[in-house]
């Protein structure tokens, strides 16, 4: 009996200062709140600054076969490209993995130029080319796939280009003497980028654009007709402070 009653106290003993125990260690959790971190939200207004490479390409094509009777490709060395983009962007909701889409409009300076000579004093033609791209500007819807605070980005939209350059026939032959072009273009864009918000208001991000500005024609001095066509791709690395 008095082992009975001896083992039944142990147990209430040992009953009580567990519950004590349980008790203090769940009150001790509650005192230790933890930290929700809310989800990135990448809709609002934005601005930044983008530097970078741009190359550029122009084909002159002697579409009356009256001169060089081919197409004459200049393509420039990466040269220095920088500038600014403005925009709004707008998330779909706020999960893990949310569609993003908005509008950006964008300029870029350089001085992409090309400076060459074909043929020689010798052969059918002795010409000196050159060109310069001086200015672009994009307008550009954007759609996307935000995780979080990484965003990958597609744009597409228009393009305006400032395109100068020309040639001269060095041997000053009647039939071409010189072919300028001197030309403001609209055209299409094509892009691609990534870009991650390491703040709530500061992300950076990487950009790459196809542009192709719309083929024209032109005449040299002496009324031959020539086809010019351009493309250019940009590569550009930004910095956005987003308002609000």
């Amino acid at each position: 009996m008095k082992r009975s009653k001896l083992a039944a106290v142990i147990f209430v003993n040992v009953s009580l200062l567990s519950s004590a125990t349980f008790a203090h260690v769940s009150l001790k959790g509650e005192d230790m709140p933890v930290e929700v971190r809310a989800p990135y939200n990448w809709t609002g207004f934005y601005a930044g600054l983008n530097a970078g490479a741009v190359q550029h390409t122009m084909n002159i094509t002697d579409i009356q076969a009256a001169t060089f009777n081919a197409t004459i490709q200049q393509v420039t060395n990466p040269a220095f490209t920088g500038g600014f983009q403005l925009g709004y962007r707008h998330q779909l909701d706020l999960t893990k993995a949310s569609g993003v889409y908005g509008l950006e409009f964008s300029g870029n300076f350089s001085n992409a130029t090309f400076n060459s000579q074909y043929g020689t004093a010798f052969t059918l033609y002795n010409l000196s080319a050159q060109n310069a791209l001086k200015n672009l500007f994009l307008l550009q819807l954007i759609g996307g796939v935000a995780a979080e605070r990484t965003l990958l980005f597609l744009a597409a939209g228009l393009s305006w280009t400032n395109i100068t350059g020309g040639m001269t026939n060095l041997d000053g032959v009647p039939f071409f003497t010189s072919l300028s072009v001197n030309k403001k273009v609209i055209g299409t864009s094509v892009g691609a980028g990534i870009e991650y918000a390491f703040t709530d208001k500061i992300s950076a991000r990487v950009k790459l654009d196809v542009i192709t500005p719309k083929a024209y024609f032109t005449s040299d001095n002496v009324g031959n007709s020539y086809q010019i066509s351009n493309s250019i791709l940009q590569g550009t690395f930004g910095v956005n402070y987003k308002f609000g």
